[in-house]
């Protein structure tokens, strides 16, 4: 199976009807890339490759094949200045991030934009009205619209799908084999159990020698799981990373998954985060690519043939795993790794009884399973100090008594009594603190909540172990249901999955801990289900916060919860809300909710209050519509998380003015007119809401938004003498700032 797979590749690969066409490398720049095809981007996989230009902007462009300019656009965000020529073949390239166009597509950009009256253009042409030839000087290498020179450069089919560059004729030289760095396991459903828990894992990855990667610990597995890979590719001499090519998996030498970076279609975009895991990454442990699938990604164009949707359901026993990463010269580096597949192993304490000599536990167990049991005092960090006596075992119908002996001679430490499935070698440990003293637990767990795909569980994080095994508890209306929960260490305990559907009814969430005196954790809930389908509005506890979860919002069913909390506010912000985050935060949306704040009585300059999200520890402006009947700001956002009402009263900055104020200056060394523009908190929304004006003549600035830079190429240089240069730059709280300066050129 592998080698024809691997065939398979070579074929696609080597007869691709792209590979007949004689494309020139776009620019002499470098062969060199900074970024590859189909990488990971916040909210959409990366359209082209990016090609480096040694730090520096205006090397030339050039056509790739005969053809014709079919559309040029010039904009503060994006691709900046652009250019898309449609080749003789069908086929489209396209052409970023560029310094300037060559002379006729300037003239041609520089009307346009005087005739708008703003630098922002995007011009169509008429077919072969703007003919080139390969090799043609189109453009010049630059930064426009990013923070950094490089060239963005895109194949696009005639129906407008983006083609690996790499798939033609154009190649880089890569002799390095891909790396792999780390392997998650994930829960697909409620059943399913990593190395006994409900949660996802991550595991470390060794480098054995060549190819070779290799998992060392055998990873127990209970229920559906799913396999995600954080891999990268590297080119020898060149320090960035870079996406794989492809990645397979294999079970016992069967495929069951493969995802090869070829081409996709912009509708398939949105599903970046799908095809990797935001929640990992929004934790901090990277961009982990999944090796499954489901309804909503099945489609991908990425995914190449393979039998089933990679998630795996083993049957009972062990199972030789294998992932190979190769990049696009066919260099692959292999991970080894085992899985056991058993069944659940899950024993529950049912009583704990203690006296100054002994405590006695009750356990309950399946009756099909033989249990082996080992006792030992750890220390804090759950590192063996010695074993513990065990005085008695018995089963009977009530289940599985242990008695054993406390000693008084190790001040501080912890009993653990680990149980081990003879069927299945799994183990589940429990913990009991403080035996001797019987010193009651004051301070109460920090709670937090972990929603995976289909899954949601509850952990606390104790300051210190327990004295007894914590029990967890849901409230609804009418019940009080127990559900199942384990220690990860002495101090860190997680339930088992809470079905969503409970969860929507539930009143509140309760972990118990000590016996004597009984300590109880409440936590109220408010929660609700956003699913697919159906439309959903959810409200802050005062009301004051809302929030509408269209039909299409959510992938999959989704409990949210909104957390309020108080905001300090200052003159840098000045809030007039608290801050209200709409859980889970770590999970992505499918499309825009609606998000709704209500005014503050008697506010006044509505124009300057916003609604505000914190995205990557800073305010992002959203665009706000005044809702007057209702006293409310509505606002429409792709991404969960945290919003308040913020009034923003401080005027733009407008520094490092080219030419400056009372200098005296060369006309040949003026090239540019420039400055910065930026703005600390409601931003500049564009172009449009930037005023230059040169001795009272309005000049059409470039506006380059991520380096907040204006800039405007003088064409045949300035006359002598005095000039006075005019900035006015407004922001989206319509705060304005205008500086001047007057210089003479010689």
């Amino acid at each position: 199976m592998k080698i024809v797979t691997f065939l398979l590749s070579i074929f696609l690969i080597a007869f691709n009807p792209l590979i007949a066409q004689n494309y020139l490398w776009p620019t002499n720049a470098s062969r060199q890339l900074s970024s590859s095809f189909g990488e990971y981007r916040s909210g959409h996989f990366h359209s082209g490759i990016d090609i480096k230009t040694n730090y520096h902007a205006g090397y030339p462009v050039f056509a790739v094949a005969d053809g014709y300019v079919w559309r040029v656009r010039t904009s503060p965000f994006g691709y900046g200045k652009a250019i898309y020529i449609k080749h003789d073949d069908g086929n489209l390239s396209v052409y970023g991030h560029l310094d300037e166009f060559n002379p006729f597509l300037n003239a041609y950009v520089r009307a346009e934009q005087m005739l708008q009256r703003r630098y922002r253009t995007d011009i169509y042409f008429r077919e072969n009205e703007f003919r080139v030839a390969r090799g043609d000087t189109i453009a010049y290498t630059g930064e426009t619209g990013s923070q950094h020179p490089h060239l963005h450069f895109e194949i696009r089919d005639p129906n407008h799908r983006l083609i690996n560059p790499l798939n033609t004729n154009l190649k880089i030289y890569d002799p390095t084999i891909p790396t792999i760095q780390a392997l998650a396991v994930v829960p697909i459903n409620n059943s399913s159990r990593i190395d006994g828990q409900a949660n996802y894992k991550i595991f470390d990855v060794a480098y054995i020698h060549q190819k070779l990667f290799r998992v060392t610990d055998t990873i127990t597995v209970t229920g559906p799981v799913g396999i995600e890979l954080k891999a990268h590719d590297t080119v020898r001499g060149v320090p960035n990373f870079y996406n794989p090519y492809g990645i397979r998996l294999f079970v016992a030498d069967s495929l069951f998954f493969h995802v090869q970076y070829d081409s996709f279609d912009f509708d398939e975009t949105h599903l970046i985060n799908r095809a990797h895991n935001f929640q990992l990454k929004q934790r901090g442990f990277g961009n982990f690519q999944r090796l499954w699938f489901n309804d909503h990604t099945k489609n991908l164009r990425f995914y190449a043939p393979a039998p089933g949707d990679g998630i795996l359901r083993l049957g009972n026993g062990f199972h030789a795993v294998k992932i190979e990463v190769y990049d696009k010269n066919m260099n692959t580096s292999a991970l080894h790794f085992t899985l056991r597949a058993v069944p659940p192993f899950e024993p529950k304490l049912k009583e704990v009884f203690k006296t100054d000599q002994y405590i006695d536990a009750l356990f309950s167990v399946e009756a099909t399973d033989s249990v082996a049991i080992d006792a030992a005092w750890v220390n804090s960090e759950d590192v063996l100090i010695e074993p513990a006596q065990i005085e008695n075992i018995a089963i009977d119908s009530a289940g599985l008594a242990v008695r054993l002996a406390i000693s008084n001679n190790i001040p501080n430490a912890v009993l653990k009594t680990t149980l081990r499935s003879m069927r299945s070698n799994q183990k589940r440990s429990f913990f009991f603190n403080s035996l001797s003293s019987q010193r009651p637990f004051a301070i109460a767990p920090t709670v937090s909540f972990i929603h995976n795909h289909n899954t949601f569980l509850c952990q606390a994080t104790f300051h210190r172990a327990p004295t007894t095994p914590p029990t967890f508890y849901c409230h609804t209306p009418s019940d009080l249901m127990e559900i199942p929960a384990a220690p990860l260490n002495l101090r860190d305990y997680i339930s088992n999955p809470i079905p969503l559907a409970t969860l929507e009814y539930a009143i509140a969430l309760e972990w118990r801990y000590n016996e004597s005196p009984e300590n109880i954790l409440r936590i109220p809930c408010r929660f609700k289900l956003a699913s697919p389908g159906s439309s959903m509005s959810h409200f802050s506890a005062d009301s004051t916060f809302s929030v509408l979860f269209d039909t299409s919002s959510v992938y999959d069913t989704l409990a949210t919860w909104i957390i309020q909390s108080p905001l300090i506010s200052s003159m840098e912000f000045p809030f007039l809300s608290e801050l209200y985050t709409i859980n889970p935060v770590e999970q992505p949306l499918k499309a825009d909710i609606l998000v709704e704040l209500n005014l503050p009585t008697g506010a006044e300059s509505l124009d300057k209050i916003g609604v505000y999200q914190l995205d990557d520890d800073k305010w992002k402006f959203l665009d706000n519509t005044l809702i007057a009947e209702n006293g409310c700001l509505r606002a429409k956002t792709n991404k969960l998380g945290s919003f308040a009402l913020i009034k923003d009263r401080q005027p733009p900055e407008i520094t490092d003015i080219f030419p400056g104020n009372s200098g005296r200056f060369r006309a040949r060394d003026i090239i540019y007119i420039s400055a910065i523009v930026k703005d600390q908190l409601s931003g500049i929304k564009d172009d449009t809401a930037i005023s230059v004006m040169l001795n009272d003549r309005p000049l059409f600035v470039e506006y380059n938004a991520p380096k907040d830079q204006i800039r405007y190429k003088i064409a045949g240089g300035l006359p002598a003498g005095q000039h006075t240069l005019k900035i006015t730059v407004v922001d989206n709280a319509n705060n304005q700032t205008t500086r001047s300066s007057t210089f003479t050129v010689y």
